[in-house]
């Protein structure tokens, strides 16, 4: 038993020590223990560190802009200053669903902004696709960066921190920094960042949050068995990349 027991062990360092982890894997201190999700981010997802943003629009009426093109998702250009560092060119857009539409007469909206827009190289600390928040439905603003920065020491999860936004020049306060769910996601957590990734849609005209009644739709997108018949998924289910083909 003895001589199993150290021979898993050997050959689990072995394992390990022998090619190399992605970035939220790492080696406890005894060497004895292979863990995942850094509480502690570096970089632009410091939780230490405020970013002064600001993201300038050549287009005076960029508000009206923004708020026509959030059904379509077009991207509106603008310079975007990070800490007095100068990315030109971006691509910016309203974000969210029950964060846009359920925020009454609120200004606060929620950004989207793509980093390689016109430029493909370009990026933040190795990020193409930023967000920030409206902290939709919490006053605290705390929620969704410490819970991120809870669960990460269990599942795979996002970086979070806080910005200081301005648009234009004038001040618009914190917004929450969350990381995008996308190939730069996965690979900081798992081998390659080749994978199919879906997003669970709820139906048409099925509200969202808030009442007492169901919450998201009607509960179809959330990983239930319909059949096996792949068409009935079909209205749950958006393919949001892939590499295969079929």
């Amino acid at each position: 038993m003895i001589k199993k027991l150290l021979f898993s062990v050997m050959l689990f360092s072995t394992i390990v020590n022998s090619q190399s982890l992605p970035d939220e894997m790492y080696i406890s201190a005894d060497g004895k223990m292979l863990l995942s999700g850094k509480t502690n981010s570096s970089g632009f997802y410091d939780s230490a560190h405020i970013a002064e943003v600001n993201l300038q629009f050549a287009n005076f009426n960029y508000w009206a802009t923004l708020q026509n093109n959030y059904q379509s998702k077009t991207e509106l250009a603008a310079d975007m200053t990070i800490d007095g560092v100068v990315y030109e060119d971006v691509g910016v857009r309203f974000k969210g669903n029950t964060s846009y539409s359920m925020g009454f007469n609120s200004q606060k909206k929620s950004f989207n902004v793509t980093l390689d827009f016109t430029d493909p190289e370009l990026e933040v600390d190795g990020y193409s696709t930023l967000n920030f928040n409206n902290s939709f439905q919490d006053p605290t603003f705390l929620r969704e960066v410490l819970y991120a920065r809870q669960i990460r020491k269990f599942v795979p999860a996002l970086k979070g921190n806080f910005i200081h936004l301005t648009l234009n020049g004038v001040d618009w306060g914190l917004y929450p920094n969350m990381q995008q769910v996308n190939k730069d996601f996965y690979k900081e957590w798992f081998k390659n960042n080749d994978g199919i990734s879906w997003r669970a849609d709820r139906p048409s005209g099925n509200g969202g949050g808030g009442g007492s009644g169901p919450q998201w739709g009607d509960g179809t997108a959330g990983l239930n068995f319909l059949s096996a018949d792949t068409t009935n998924y079909q209205t749950y289910y958006t393919l949001k990349y892939s590499e295969l083909d079929n």
